[in-house]
């Protein structure tokens, strides 16, 4: 194909990917995106190469990509989709490890993936997906969108509840939660920068870092920690509240027998008589909860009320996975005390079942 001089993402660009065989446009639209993204590459700051050194033009899905892996779908990468009326930025992460280390990040710390999001502004829309796998060729098929709004409408309790169910759901072998953040902009508005759609875009780009960073776990995580046993973190914690003035509906304790797929993914079973306790309205579905084991007090767990049966579920932060794989067997028990502080704040204490 013989390269015309680059024009910008002029609206021939556009039109052509909505005109059906019109080969000679949509040649020229294909080259006019291939000059785009080869420019946009080279104007990047070292931040942006760095962390998305490969780009290039995708003909058979008719769009352009900055990534960070030679394969564009194994790692997190930019797309850059042109349709008739605009041109959409995508943030795009398919691939499932790379979804999990992304959900990692967002489960841990929440409100900084939100703050995150939201400074990218309100034209921006998170998309959170739960697709089915196939046991065999690991064909994905749509079950349900977690979220799929303007990230300004994600506010701190979504935050929490949509990275833990999106993260416990990724490491099920049946589900898959692709993750898609993106903007659109008018045709027309692109088409009048000419070739400065190079710089505007570049910007946008870097502009983008931090949330690309971000779920690529560049970031690290905070964790809070107190010292002493799980015990002592829990005498602690109650000394703002004398235990005498606990009510009865205020604190349950249950002892839970541990199979090796809890273990393994992390998560501890209750009944369903307990999800009354956490539930915050007749229709939630997950809490957030603060855990308590050992010597740390982590936040980033939650529960979960199962949908088949009502069950009360607690999903685990990574650390606390880890000590109930280093610490625990199939059949061993452990005993689980959760109080409310407020009604806000819930607090569940892990320990060895005497």
């Amino acid at each position: 194909m013989q390269q015309k001089q680059f024009a910008g993402l002029t609206m021939p660009v556009f039109t052509a990917f909505g005109w059906a065989g019109e080969d000679a446009a949509l040649e020229y639209a294909l080259d006019q995106l291939e000059q785009f993204i080869t420019s946009l590459h080279a104007r990047l700051s070292r931040r942006a190469q760095t962390n998305l050194p490969f780009f290039g033009l995708d003909r058979d899905a008719q769009l352009v990509y900055l990534a960070a892996d030679q394969n564009p779908e194994e790692d997190v990468y930019i797309a850059f989709h042109p349709r008739p009326l605009s041109l959409e930025l995508q943030l795009t992460v398919t691939d499932e490890m790379a979804i999990g280390r992304a959900l990692k990040a967002a489960n841990n710390q929440p409100q900084r993936w939100r703050e995150l999001l939201q400074d990218l502004g309100p034209d921006w829309e998170l998309h959170v997906k739960q697709m089915e796998a196939a046991e065999e060729g690991g064909e994905r098929t749509s079950y349900q969108d977690l979220f799929k709004d303007a990230v300004p409408t994600l506010d701190e309790q979504s935050a929490e509840s949509i990275s833990s169910r999106a993260h416990f759901l990724n490491g099920e072998p049946q589900w898959v939660t692709p993750i898609f953040v993106s903007r659109r902009i008018p045709a027309e508005q692109v088409a009048t920068m000419g070739t400065d759609v190079v710089r505007v875009m570049a910007d946008q780009v870097d502009q983008m870092m931090p949330v690309l960073e971000f779920m690529m776990g560049k970031v690290k995580v905070d964790t809070e920690k107190v010292t002493g046993t799980a015990g002592k973190a829990t005498k602690a914690k109650s000394k703002q509240v004398d235990q005498e003035e606990i009510k009865p509906d205020e604190q349950f304790t249950y002892v839970a027998e541990l199979r090796p797929l809890h273990i393994r993914k992390g998560f501890v079973n209750l009944t369903p008589q307990h999800w009354d306790f956490f539930a915050q309205s007749a229709r939630s579905t997950t809490r957030s909860v603060t855990v308590a084991f050992e010597d740390k007090i982590e936040k980033g767990a939650s529960v979960w009320r199962l949908s088949s049966n009502d069950m009360a579920r607690v999903v685990l932060s990574d650390a606390a996975r880890e000590w109930l794989n280093d610490n625990f067997a199939p059949d061993d028990k452990l005993q689980v005390t959760a109080t409310k502080f407020n009604d806000d704040e819930i607090e569940v204490v892990l320990e060895p079942a005497e």
